[in-house]
């Protein structure tokens, strides 16, 4: 059993707040992007990912 860092996610996450700082907006002082649990019954799906 292990995680999954989502660096599409966590670099979606960036790019929203960045806009909305640009745009004068406030944004959480941090932004999470949840985990995601791999194990033996899913791992397939995140082999796929790389």
């Amino acid at each position: 059993v292990t995680v999954f860092q989502d660096a599409a996610g966590q670099g979606a996450g960036a790019l929203d707040a960045a806009l909305k700082l640009a745009k004068g907006e406030k944004v959480e002082h941090k932004v999470y992007v949840p985990f995601q649990l791999v194990t033996p019954a899913n791992i397939d799906k995140f082999l796929k990912k790389n």
